[in-house]
């Protein structure tokens, strides 16, 4: 056998040899723990961003060692809990103990008037989009009765197929103009105001 058929033979017998090694050899797993490793941490940094969509308004108790007569305690105030739920058929408003249907009106004392029971309070327009100007002036309406005239508060829920745009636009008719009055604690400062219900808190329905 010449020289060079034999370094032939030993080449293909090292190269058969290195196969076998890597047949039989164990699986190097430290790339694919490496990358499973690097999913983990991406994980755990993005869960820390998740927003609550939900407010609960908890107000703790407060403790007193002193005993006052029924007399002295002020009245109990009754919150208005407005609600503005957004549906594909349009717009059900809500308050403490009442669903205002469509039509409601109230008197100069506030009370409400309610002529049938048709829901939702405000239906979307003949072309299917929502009436956005309507509830502005339905809220204003509320906001004027003299139960309301101190509530800030309104919270808006929607449904899942509800689309960004419209709960933005339904917040700003809630809200209604911004309207700048004079900072009692700070003479020559302006305070931001808005004539309707400033403080908008959406439940943990809106996606």
């Amino acid at each position: 056998m010449t020289p060079q058929r034999l370094r032939t033979k030993l080449r293909k017998i090292r190269a058969q040899g290195e196969e076998l090694a890597e047949e039989g050899g164990e699986l190097n797993l430290v790339p694919y723990l490496d990358i499973v490793t690097n999913i983990i941490m991406f994980l755990l940094a993005t869960t820390t961003f998740a927003a609550a969509l939900g407010d609960i308004n908890v107000s703790a108790p407060t403790t007193t060692t002193a005993v006052s007569s029924p007399t002295d305690a002020p009245p109990p105030k009754n919150d208005l809990n407005l609600t503005v739920s957004i549906s594909d058929k349009g717009f059900t408003i809500a308050a403490s103990g009442a669903v205002l249907y469509q039509g409601f009106t109230f008197d100069s004392a506030g009370n409400l008037a309610q002529t049938g029971t048709a829901l939702p309070t405000i239906p979307k327009k003949p072309d299917g989009t929502f009436d956005f100007d309507l509830l502005a002036k339905k809220m204003l309406e509320i906001k004027h009765i003299p139960t309301a005239a101190g509530e800030t508060k309104v919270i808006i829920n929607a449904n899942a197929n509800i689309i960004y745009e419209n709960v933005v636009a339904v917040l700003d008719a809630c809200r209604g103009k911004l309207t700048p009055k004079p900072d009692p604690d700070h003479p020559g400062k302006m305070l931001e105001s808005y004539e309707g219900f400033g403080d908008v808190l959406l439940s943990a329905g809106v996606n």
